[in-house]
Parts: structure tokens; C-alpha cells; sequence
């Protein structure tokens, strides 16, 4: 299927959000998450479920159609919208839209996205017991390479509005973009936190103190981060409820160790668009903390 165009001249707050939900027990929580922020947004939810198709041979269509494996299509699809009903019951106060649809997932998410003019998707993970780990599947990983708009990961229960916000940052343009676009338009009542993890600025050989190449990272850190933050141009408002978070270390890891302590915080990483095609490079560093947080995680495109 070509790649489709997408209008990324959306409000500062998204007023229409769709949740992507494959009705399964993964997505209650996303679905708890995307009604309460369409609440706080005050934003139409487009709650839509894909149905994809059964491949039936051509040798075996007449065959097909004589035992009702095509029909069986269409009962899956309204079996699924009494489902996805029965999961919105209770939700009057919300401008809500049930959608079903047929097709390859990814594809009709993203298309259904850029019909009805959606800032934001939600989706949910699911936790692999056996390895104890999250796993975000084939799904959640391509809309996370390819949405052009914000696309929320959802892991956590949501008891309330996030509070605190962790914004990944590796101080280049993209990284600004997405401070901006957290701190002034999607959370600007929410306490913030700009997280870089450094690395030591020079070998560590042999005779080196080891504290004093550590603290020089962190002083090297520490000018970045000013002169990064300083070249956002943020409004003093934002500069009153901003704080650093400058730690030597692997950057997955520290958000993880996070994570366990402060579940509710919401992590923000940025992506980099590719140069002449729709689509979106995340970056092995990224890619990490996205697999292995504990948080809830943002993912930002850059320019949305």
C-alpha cells in the first residue's frame, strides 16, 4: 500500500484522539488513559478496532461462500463493535466515536487517523510474563516508526492527569521541537523534567581519576543543558516548572530504575522524520528506552 499524506497542521491540543485497540485485556488500560485525556483535552475519542481479513484462496472461493467463511467477516466485525459498545458503556460525557474497520492494521490506523484529523493516538503493550518484560509487538512498533503525530504507549493504570513529565533529550533540533511542543502545548500545567544521560567526555585511562572524569561529564553536561534550554526560548512560566536531570549512565536503564520508583510519570522521546519520505527513524538509543521503561511512554515526531 502506497504511503499516505498526512496534515500535521493540527491544533496545539489535539481535539480529536484515537485509540487503537485490539479489544484484548492490553488495552483496557489505553483505553482508561485515552478517556481520561480526551476529558482533559476536551477532544472527540475515536475508539477504533481492526478486523483484519481471512485470507481465502481463489481455488476456494465458491467453497468459501458455501460454508460462510466470507460471511464470517462480517460477523467478526459485528461481534467486534458489540464489543468495543460494551467497553464505552458509561462514557455519555465524551464525544465518542465506536469505529470498526477491515484491513491490514497499521495501515487503516494510520488511515483513519489522517480522515478524522487526529493530533493523537493510544495504543497499549502487552508484559511477557515468561521473559518479564514488556513487548510492544509488531503493531505498536510500526506506528511508532511511521505515525506522523504524537502516539501515546500506554503501560500504566491512569488514576489522574500526568503531573510529571520526563522529556529524553539529546540537546539537538529535534530534542527542542519536542520540549516545546510537551512543555507549551500538550502539558503546560505539568511539572517538567529535561533527562540526559552523559557519557564521560574523554578515555578513561589508565591513571585517570575516575571521579574527576565523571564530574567533568557532568560539567560538560551541565553548559549543554543551559545553552540547550536557552535556545528553546521557553516562556518563564515553563522555566518555573522546569528541572534537569543530568546522569551518567545508560539511559534506558536509568529511565527503568525511574520507572519502578515513580510509575506515573510520563516519558517523552523525539523522532527524526527521513529526509523526502513519510516514515520515521527512532534511533537505537531511543528504541531502548521505549522497549524497557516503565513508564507510560510519548513518542513526538518531529514537526508534530
Amino acid at each position: 500500500m502506497p504511503e499516505r499524506s498526512f496534515d500535521l497542521n493540527l491544533p496545539a491540543v489535539p481535539r480529536h484522539i484515537l485509540l487503537a485497540t485490539d479489544l484484548g485485556s492490553r488495552s483496557d488500560r489505553a483505553l482508561d488513559r485515552a478517556v481520561l485525556t480526551a476529558r482533559q483535552w476536551q477532544a472527540r475519542l475515536i475508539a477504533l478496532t481492526v478486523v483484519e481479513n481471512e485470507p481465502v484462496e481463489a481455488a476456494s472461493s465458491v467453497l468459501a461462500r458455501a460454508t460462510g467463511q466470507i460471511g464470517g467477516d462480517r460477523m467478526r466485525k459485528v461481534r467486534a463493535e458489540r464489543r468495543l459498545r460494551a467497553d464505552l458503556v458509561g462514557e455519555d460525557d465524551l464525544q465518542l466515536m465506536p469505529m470498526v474497520e477491515q484491513g491490514p492494521v497499521t495501515d487503516t490506523v494510520l488511515t483513519v487517523a489522517t480522515a478524522e484529523g487526529c493530533g493523537l493516538i493510544v495504543t497499549g503493550v502487552a508484559r511477557n510474563e515468561a521473559l518479564s518484560r514488556v513487548v510492544l509487538g509488531s503493531t505498536v512498533d510500526a506506528l511508532v516508526r511511521r505515525s506522523p503525530v504524537p502516539l501515546l504507549v500506554v503501560r500504566n493504570r491512569a488514576r489522574a492527569p500526568y503531573r510529571h513529565v520526563i522529556v529524553a533529550s539529546d540537546f539537538s533540533p529535534a530534542s527542542r521541537h519536542t520540549l516545546r511542543r510537551v512543555a507549551n502545548d500538550l502539558f503546560p500545567d505539568a511539572e517538567l523534567t529535561l533527562f540526559h544521560a552523559f557519557d564521560n567526555p574523554y578515555p578513561a585511562i589508565g591513571g585517570v581519576d575516575q571521579a574527576k572524569v565523571r564530574a567533568d561529564g557532568l560539567a560538560q553536561a551541565e553548559r549543554d543543558a543551559e545553552d540547550f534550554i536557552r535556545s528553546c526560548e521557553l516562556p518563564e512560566s515553563t522555566h518555573a516548572r522546569l528541572r534537569t536531570w543530568l546522569e551518567h549512565g545508560d539511559p534506558g536503564m536509568l529511565l527503568n530504575a525511574h520507572g519502578q520508583e515513580h510509575p506515573d510519570d510520563l516519558v517523552v522521546l523525539g523522532t527524526k522524520q527521513r529526509g523526502g519520505v513519510l516514515g520515521l527513524l527512532l534511533g537505537s538509543v531511543a528504541q531502548r528506552m521505549l522497549e524497557i521503561a516503565e513508564n507510560d511512554v510519548l513518542v513526538v515526531p518531529n514537526g508534530a
